[in-house]
C-alpha cells in the first residue's frame, strides 16, 4: 500500500511540474524541474560583470594651454576608445551591470570615474648666507575622468540551454578635464615682478554619442558566464574647451567619429 502511495506521489508530482512548464513558456521557474531556467537570466536578476578591452575613458586631445602662451595649442579631441590598434583582452577596463526587467529584455549601466586635485602652495625665499633654505612653489593642478553609459538589451534564446545572444543599444557620455596654475613669483635683481599665473589654465572635453550593441554570455556555470560583444556601429560627437587664463578668449574645437565593428569587449560576469 505503502509503494502505491509513493507512486502517486510522483505520478501528482510530475503532472504538476508539467503543468507548470506548459504555463510558462519563458521557463520563469528557478528549480530543478525546469532546466533551462538554471542558466537563463529572469525577470528581476541582476548581473554584474568584469569588462575587459581598450580603455573607456574618452580624453585624447586633452592638452592645457601653457603659461604666456603666444599661440593657444590646436589639438582638436578624438575618441580614443576607438582605435584601430593596441586593443588587449588583458586590460581591464571596469565594470558593466544589467537589471533583466523582463525575461528578454535588461537595462545596462557602466562607467566610471577618477579625480585627482593638487592644491598650490606659494613659494617661500631663502634667507641667503644662511641655513634656512628656500622653498619652491607648488603647482595646482586637477583632473578629473568620467564616462557613463546606459542603454538596453534584448536576449534571445537559443537550442544550447547555456548560449545567449543579444542586441542593443547604449548611449554613453564622457568628460574629461585637467587644470593648471602655477602660483611661481619671481624678482630679478632690478626688482622686476614676473607673476607666473594670474589664475588657472583650463581643457575640457565633453563627449556623447550612440552604439548598437552585438553580443553573445555563455553560462560556465548557473551565475558564472563569459560574455563577447562588439559595437557594430558607433558614433560619437565630442568638443573641446581651452582657457588660457582668467579673462581670455577660449578656443573651441570639435570632432565626430564614427567606427563600425571597431569596438570589442570581453566579459567575466555574475548574475544574482
Amino acid at each position: 500500500m505503502k509503494k502505491y502511495l509513493i507512486l502517486c506521489f510522483i505520478f501528482a508530482l510530475s503532472l504538476t511540474s508539467v503543468n507548470a512548464q506548459d504555463k510558462d513558456s519563458d521557463h520563469v521557474c528557478k528549480d530543478a524541474c525546469c532546466a533551462v531556467s538554471t542558466f537563463a537570466p529572469q525577470k528581476g536578476d541582476f548581473t554584474a560583470a568584469m569588462v575587459f578591452g581598450r580603455g573607456a575613458y574618452l580624453n585624447g586631445g586633452l592638452v592645457v594651454p601653457n603659461s604666456y602662451p603666444s599661440t593657444v595649442d590646436g589639438t582638436s579631441p578624438y575618441d580614443n576608445t576607438v582605435s584601430a590598434n593596441s586593443n588587449s583582452i588583458t586590460n581591464m577596463i571596469g565594470a558593466e551591470g544589467r537589471y533583466y526587467v523582463g525575461n528578454r529584455f535588461a537595462l545596462t549601466l557602466s562607467g566610471g570615474a577618477i579625480m585627482r586635485n593638487t592644491p598650490a602652495v606659494l613659494a617661500i625665499p631663502g634667507v641667503p648666507n644662511s641655513s634656512v633654505p628656500a622653498y619652491a612653489a607648488v603647482d595646482s593642478s586637477e583632473e578629473i575622468d568620467v564616462t557613463a553609459t546606459i542603454g538596453g538589451q534584448w536576449l534571445f534564446k537559443t537550442k544550447n540551454d547555456r548560449l545567449f545572444p543579444y542586441l542593443g543599444f547604449a548611449l554613453p557620455f564622457d568628460y574629461a578635464r585637467q587644470s593648471l596654475y602655477d602660483p611661481t613669483i619671481t624678482v630679478d635683481n632690478l626688482g622686476n615682478v614676473t607673476i607666473t599665473d594670474l589664475g588657472a589654465r583650463h581643457a575640457d572635453i565633453t563627449a556623447f554619442g550612440v552604439q548598437a550593441v552585438a553580443g553573445v554570455d555563455y553560462y560556465i556555470a548557473k551565475d558564472v558566464f563569459l560574455g563577447f560583444d562588439i559595437k557594430p556601429v558607433s558614433y560619437t560627437y565630442a568638443v573641446s574647451v581651452k582657457t588660457p587664463g582668467p579673462g581670455l578668449m577660449n578656443l573651441e574645437s570639435e570632432n565626430n567619429t564614427v567606427s563600425f565593428f571597431a569596438q570589442f569587449s570581453f566579459k567575466l560576469g555574475f548574475k544574482f
